[in-house]
């Protein structure tokens, strides 16, 4: 089995998942590359690159702990599958354009919002449209709720929050993070390298995700809908109503070119999402403190501007929570937790699938992620045997239909340099 023993094994064996904790552990040495076909990946520019293998220690990718960080957090087979759960609730952002411009009822902008003007944070960093590029993503510390609203909503295209570390460790008061289950991970790893960013980190929000496809599949999706990916002016992905629309609109024009439902654009763009994203188990933001989103437990009736589940993962989400609460920022009832499990059922059968799709892989003699109290053998056993037969034997025939069993030469047609956040 070949081992990882530098960073480009990473990207090679095709376990990179893009979020760009290497950049921030070595910015002299990584930079971030979006490649068209595949996501944001590293470049390891230098030569002199020494051996002191923080790029692989910071990596998700190599090593992820979903130990829980909190263990006051009761623990039981529920959480095994979700994990810690210090509090749940449903409702919405109480500010009403904050409601409408979110995916699912605005509460991670309306909680952000609290953390900078309330909680004492400096800001938020997170990622938004990139200004110069609107099918594309940046990260950003965003200081104002103006800033928050402004890229409210979600974005079905890569993204590198863990790039912006940098900012939350020169900042001169803690910050609040937002980040996708895989970029919290990387925020872990980095914070237990870098005492001061762990001294600069409030709290974390994460949200639930099945992980972002790569920028072909924005670029084709416009196409097959008529439109010229490079005369884009504002994309959304979701928003302006629950779940909402992809609507692109162009320079000069007030209203979106085409609209497509929220599942008429994801069954699309789902099918360009990278073969990493495939092996990573969490879905739901397990180790962040603070996780968000749909409650599809209801189905939408096209008049709900909008709702989220809301899940406190340690004590300080949910202290966090609660004073949101009482201070206005959000409007929230406490939620069964069967509600998660009916909500989002597709993310727990990935995680249970993820211990299949890894037997497969080592199998074939390939790497696979060091994972810790990821519980995945709990999440497998309850499988039926369809979803069974597909982790482990379609996972054999896609390593070999796609000869996945060799090592990625990534293609640089169409690859764009990430700019640093500054």
């Amino acid at each position: 089995m070949p081992r990882i023993q530098k960073l480009t094994d990473v990207v090679d064996w095709r376990l990179c998942i893009g979020c760009g904790a290497c950049a921030y552990i070595c910015p002299e040495h990584v930079k971030l590359v979006d490649f068209f076909g595949e996501g944001i990946r590293p470049v390891v520019e230098s030569a002199n690159c020494g051996q002191c293998q923080e790029c692989l220690e910071v990596c998700p990718a190599v090593r992820s702990d979903f130990t829980p960080v909190d263990a006051s957090v009761p623990k039981n087979d529920f959480t095994k599958e979700w994990g810690p759960i210090a509090g749940i609730w449903e409702g919405h952002a109480s500010d009403s354009e904050i409601r409408f411009r979110g995916s699912s009822g605005g509460a991670l902008t309306a909680l952000a919002a609290y953390c900078i003007e309330k909680g004492g944070m400096h800001g938020v960093l997170h990622i938004g449209q990139d200004p110069t590029d609107p099918i594309r993503n940046s990260t950003r510390l965003s200081r104002t709720r103006e800033e928050l609203i402004a890229v409210a909503g979600s974005r079905y295209s890569p993204a590198s929050v863990c790039n912006g570390l940098g900012l939350v460790e020169g900042a001169p008061a803690p910050c609040a993070i937002i980040g996708k289950p895989s970029e919290i991970s990387g925020v872990r790893n980095a914070r237990a390298l870098r005492p001061e960013l762990d001294r600069k980190i409030g709290v974390t929000f994460s949200f639930f995700c099945a992980e972002s496809p790569s920028t072909r599949g924005t670029d084709s999706l416009l196409r097959k809908i008529g439109i010229e990916p490079g005369k884009v002016d504002v994309l959304r992905y979701r928003g302006f109503g629950w779940p909402g629309h992809f609507a692109p609109s162009l320079a000069g024009k007030t209203e979106p070119e085409a609209k497509l439902t929220y599942s008429e654009s994801w069954a699309f763009l789902q099918a360009f999402r990278p073969w990493s994203v495939q092996l990573w188990p969490d879905g739901s933001g397990e180790i962040a403190d603070i996780s968000c989103g749909d409650p599809w437990y209801e189905a939408p009736d096209g008049k709900n501007p909008g709702f989220s589940l809301v899940v406190a993962r340690t004590t300080r989400g949910r202290e966090i929570v609660e004073a949101a609460i009482a201070a206005g920022y959000v409007t929230l009832k406490p939620a069964e937790s069967w509600k998660l499990a009916k909500s989002q059922s597709g993310l727990l059968v990935k995680k249970g699938s993820v211990w299949g799709r890894r037997l497969a892989t080592r199998l074939m003699g390939l790497p696979v992620t060091k994972l810790e109290g990821a519980n995945l053998w709990h999440c497998w056993k309850p499988l039926a045997a369809n979803e069974k037969v597909r982790a482990t034997v379609g996972t054999l025939r896609r390593i070999i239909s796609r000869k996945i069993y060799r090592r990625l030469k990534p293609n640089p047609d169409q690859a764009k340099a990430i700019v640093a956040p500054r």
